[in-house]
């Protein structure tokens, strides 16, 4: 009977180390897919030359991927699970990245500095401070991709070398090459990401814009203005392709713009395009400021976060189609 038992308890102990096994590895499975895939690559891949240039890289990336006033407290404290897990929605930060604001994450930020700030001048000393510090980040953000970039081009230049001189052996130097390509193709997609929620702080800190003070859009067509939120509403005026008006955005769908003798109406956000956003997006343009941001230090900090971000975007981009270099002749 005493040797039944216990072979019981062993069977009941190897269920349970099964189990906790099997748990141990869901829990790093739903820990991985917490801290991305890029984390999770990172443990496995202590041996790259570049890493202390893509950890720099990858404690912006954790900034931005907290929200603006969580990243504000926690501070240092990045590549945490707590920070990850803030990350805005895929739907949210493709729709960003695809050049419309989506202001419903903007709302949220908004209404936690409503909440944190009784009176409108600590708002606005609030959003500035906001602001300040995502300008600094991305400029930070910038230069390490571009580090991180250099460091991965001259690991490329060495092993070319290696192998011209014999160094090393064509076959292996051919693995070699492809290895570094590969991390590479990994830095533009982790630049990418960086990117994406760069895009949703900029969102924020525009909404905190708009709600401190209408801002310019531009018809991207003839439109109506509604009396209300509601298509169905009464018209009250009309817009003709390329006007200007003042405006704040309300939802995802509608924004608030301001008329002649302080009428207010409705226009769907589709038919409108944010001045600055437009400027922004011409290199040309982008580094100086629309006439209406001159002397405000919201709407001027926010039209630099814009020009930073455009920069950022850009400087993926050519990173994703400038491949050469990782060729072992020529480059």
């Amino acid at each position: 009977m005493r040797g039944a038992r216990f072979q019981a308890r062993r069977r009941n102990g190897a269920a349970r180390g099964t189990r906790g096994f099997t748990l141990g590895l869901a829990g790093c499975a739903v820990l991985i897919s917490l801290t991305s895939c890029d984390t999770a690559q990172n443990f496995f891949d202590r041996d790259d030359v570049c890493r202390d240039q893509r950890a720099a890289l990858r404690s912006y990336g954790d900034y931005f991927a907290q929200d603006i006033l969580v990243g504000g407290v926690i501070g240092a404290a990045v590549g945490t699970v707590v920070g990850v897990a803030t990350h805005q929605s895929t739907g949210t930060t493709a729709a960003l990245a695809a050049g419309g604001f989506a202001v419903g994450a903007g709302a949220g930020y908004w209404a936690a500095v409503q909440q944190k700030n009784a009176d409108l001048a600590s708002r606005r000393r609030q959003v500035t401070s906001d602001i300040a510090a995502d300008n600094q980040k991305i400029d930070g953000a910038q230069g390490a991709f571009n580090a991180l970039l250099d460091c991965r081009r001259q690991e490329a230049a060495r092993l070319r070398a290696d192998a011209a001189a014999g160094r090393i052996s064509q076959t292996d130097a051919g693995k070699q090459m492809a290895a570094i390509r590969s991390r590479y193709d990994d830095d533009v997609a982790l630049g990418k990401r960086i990117g994406a929620n760069i895009a949703t702080h900029s969102a924020d800190l525009e909404y905190a814009n708009e709600q401190l003070k209408p801002q310019p859009y531009v018809t991207r067509r003839g439109t109506a203005i509604y009396a209300s939120m509601d298509e169905k509403s009464a018209k009250l005026d009309s817009l003709r392709s390329g006007a200007t008006v003042s405006g704040a955005a309300v939802n995802t769908n509608w924004v608030k713009v301001t008329l002649a003798r302080g009428r207010t109406g409705y226009v769907l956000a589709g038919d409108l395009s944010l001045q600055a956003e437009t400027i922004a997006r011409n290199k040309s343009r982008r580094h100086t400021p629309p006439p209406s941001a001159k002397g405000d230090p919201v709407e001027e900090g926010v039209f630099t976060n814009l020009s930073k971000r455009a920069d950022f975007d850009d400087s993926v981009q050519v990173a994703s189609e400038n491949t050469s270099g990782f060729e072992l002749s020529g480059g």
